[in-house]
């Protein structure tokens, strides 16, 4: 993980204070290469929800209501069937379950506020706007409060199998269903108060890397067959093919020192999956991390 005093990151070397400390992005710019970058409308339009909804995240508001667009409802009625399709041959029962009782529908982007209120009444979670991607240990302050922060834009039309940042399809349509869950919440719950509180960036990194390969682009063993309950793989209907059948890709069962070692490059299909056998399984190596890394948030 470290090289020469540094961390590597993304195939890069980075200052270890840059994830104990992180640079806040006050200003929007879409990353170079990205769909929409020029899409003029689009980044009209991305401009509008970013200062929208950081000022209602640093405020502390809640979620804003949104007008969306016709266009933004178009792509949201292409993806969404479509990833439903696949949902229901490859989640995770818990993510299935928790799908079905927010019953989020195919035909309007819903608004974040009402499902928010949802959440605090099944499992104390709560969804907190973000403007875009939040840095690591920013985002995990969050959900150490028991905050989950949720884009409310959307995909560029032109590539809607996929997006190389978390936008509103990404969120609703894979993180937020199992927060439905205590076991789920309580995970992250975990995750965020020990990123939050880790002193070294090596430390924070590989927090970052064990909920990548679990929360975000996880593969869980139920009932003899692997499913998905990564939220990058459920809210891509191109992620989820290539992640349970494509032979460019490794499937290794989750072994958490392998884990915390694997880099991973966030804008492109991922080449790298782990199975874990149950959320139990995954609850019981995060407390064992926690404890080696001597991170004071776990009971005595």
């Amino acid at each position: 993980m470290q090289a020469g005093g540094t961390l590597i990151e993304y195939g890069q070397p980075i200052d270890p204070e840059v994830m104990v400390k992180p640079p806040d992005m006050a200003e929007f710019a879409l990353d170079p290469g990205h769909p929409g970058e020029h899409d003029s409308a689009y980044v009209e339009r991305r401009r509008e929800l970013f200062y929208l909804c950081r000022k209602h995240r640093l405020e502390n508001l809640g979620p804003p209501w949104i007008e969306y667009t016709e266009e933004e409802t178009r792509i949201w009625r292409e993806v969404a069937p479509r990833l439903d399709e696949l949902h229901r041959k490859y989640a995770c029962s818990i993510y299935l379950k928790a799908k079905d009782a927010l019953a989020i529908t195919q035909d309007e982007i819903p608004q974040l506020r009402p499902i928010s209120e949802r959440l605090q009444r099944e499992t104390r979670m709560h969804l907190v706007p973000a403007e875009g991607a939040l840095p690591y240990r920013t985002f995990y302050e969050y959900i150490a409060r028991r905050g989950f922060p949720v884009t409310q834009f959307i995909r560029h039309g032109s590539h809607p199998e996929f997006t190389p940042e978390p936008d509103m399809i990404h969120d609703c349509l894979g993180h937020v269903p199992p927060l439905m869950n205590q076991d789920y919440a309580e995970l992250l719950v975990l995750i965020g108060r020990a990123a939050a509180t880790a002193e070294k960036g090596e430390h924070v990194l590989a927090l970052k890397r064990f909920s990548w390969f679990s929360i975000e682009f996880g593969l869980m063993e139920e009932q003899g067959e692997v499913k998905i309950f990564g939220a990058g793989i459920l809210s891509s209907f191109g992620e989820i093919p290539h992640a349970m059948f494509s032979r460019e890709v490794t499937r290794r069962p989750f072994v958490t020192d392998m884990v915390i070692e694997t880099d991973y490059d966030p804008t492109q299909m991922q080449k790298d999956f782990f199975i874990a056998p149950s959320f139990a399984f995954l609850r019981e190596e995060l407390t064992q991390l926690i404890r080696r890394l001597n991170i004071p948030v776990l009971p005595d």
